[in-house]
């Protein structure tokens, strides 16, 4: 997706954000994986990107009646089968977020 329409057609694109945050909700472990890793490019290609980011996860969990960040901390708090590859990227995700805002 990012090939396709470039890094400008997902930062215009808020629901592609939206998409990407709400597949860190999967059971799957590689689909969390690879959109925490295309959330991580995201927000590193500029920092204005970081806001949007925000927009994007506050829109979700507004939707779902969850606290926001909480696909986050669901993996933060996962006790069973920690995977620390998931918590290292979640953990940079929302370091970089934190750092940009």
């Amino acid at each position: 997706m990012l090939y396709v329409d470039g890094m400008n057609g997902v930062i215009n694109h808020n629901e592609t954000i939206q998409w990407l945050y709400t597949l860190i909700g999967s059971k799957f472990r590689l689909v969390v994986k690879t959109a925490l890793k295309l959330l991580l490019v995201f927000v590193e290609y500029t920092e204005s990107n970081a806001p949007l980011l925000i927009q994007a996860v506050s829109t979700v969990d507004e939707k779902r009646g969850a606290k926001p960040w909480s696909n986050i901390m669901e993996i933060l708090e996962e006790k069973d089968g920690v995977d620390t590859e998931l918590l290292v990227y979640a953990m940079t995700l929302v370091n970089k977020v934190c750092l940009c805002c």
